[in-house]
């Protein structure tokens, strides 16, 4: 993913971004211990909020300890310890970077289609070794890119919520996974679907100018005017907190509160500003 779900930092009280930090410090020792050193690389702030989502919801006690990494290898910094939750959101994020790889491989002019085909059978193997543990997963994953050509194909016919579907609904579907109980389950797979829909929203927002200037495709391309893209993201983001706030998150709810209801209008504003840079 890219980086659009984050939080406000300046609205975050000193303890709560230490907290956040130390499950972003989590993630990234956790992929690597799962997937090797180079899975570092990966590291996303969406990844880390579904980490953050998935231990807020769970029996398990967060526990965090200091510890030192490569990237600070001289100072001591608090990581959440290694628990299902970042397990969880390790696994998601080697299945959505197969995804990721096939489909920029395939859309890819030469040289950069060579570079995404070197870099697919590594990914595919982290992939596969995540699908041994989350098979459901897996299968949303590789049935998003499926449905996300079908989708293209249409081309200038395709509609902006058949674009966004495939997202959307893989998101939905993993975030379901996390429940623990059947109306848990029923708001989490809304509110994934309806993050798909703003990250999708975003990244077209951000390719815009460039699939306008090299005729990519892009279904906002009829919907040029920033006012137009600002409503359909207002309206996303309205629903992903409509969803949220049906839930009760026993860790990190300030946390969680300052992503969905002002680090998602944030990020959003940045993007149509043309100010948002990828991770």
């Amino acid at each position: 993913m890219f980086g659009y779900i984050k939080p406000f930092e300046p609205q975050l009280r000193v303890c709560e971004l230490e907290q956040y930090k130390a499950v972003y410090c989590g993630l990234c020792c956790g992929l690597s211990r799962s997937f090797g050193p180079a899975a570092r690389l990966t590291l996303s702030y969406d990844f880390t909020f579904i980490a953050m989502l998935h231990a807020a919801l769970s029996d398990e006690i967060p526990q965090f300890l200091p510890r030192r990494c490569p990237c600070h290898p001289f100072v001591k910094r608090a990581h959440l310890e290694p628990c299902e939750s970042i397990a969880f959101s390790c696994d998601i994020a080697m299945l959505l970077l197969r995804e990721k790889c096939v489909d920029n491989r395939d859309d890819s002019s030469f040289p950069a289609s060579l570079v995404w085909n070197f870099l697919l059978p590594a990914a595919t193997h982290c992939a596969n070794e995540a699908a041994r543990k989350r098979s459901s997963a897996s299968s949303l994953a590789r049935e998003m890119t499926a449905a996300q050509r079908n989708a293209e194909s249409l081309g200038d016919a395709a509609t902006i919520d058949q674009c966004c579907d495939p997202t959307a609904s893989a998101l939905g579907g993993i975030l379901e996974l996390t429940g623990h109980s059947d109306e848990e389950r029923r708001i989490l797979r809304r509110l994934g679907y309806m993050l798909g829909r703003y990250i999708y929203l975003c990244d077209a927002v951000d390719d815009l100018p460039e699939d306008l200037e090299h005729g990519g495709f892009n279904p906002l391309k009829s919907r040029a005017g920033r006012e137009e893209q600002a409503q359909l993201l207002r309206q996303t983001i309205a629903e992903i907190g409509t969803a949220y706030a049906l839930l009760s998150p026993k860790y990190f709810q300030g946390i969680l509160d300052n992503i969905v209801f002002l680090g998602l209008p944030r990020q959003a504003e940045l993007v149509l500003e043309g100010e948002h840079h990828h991770e």
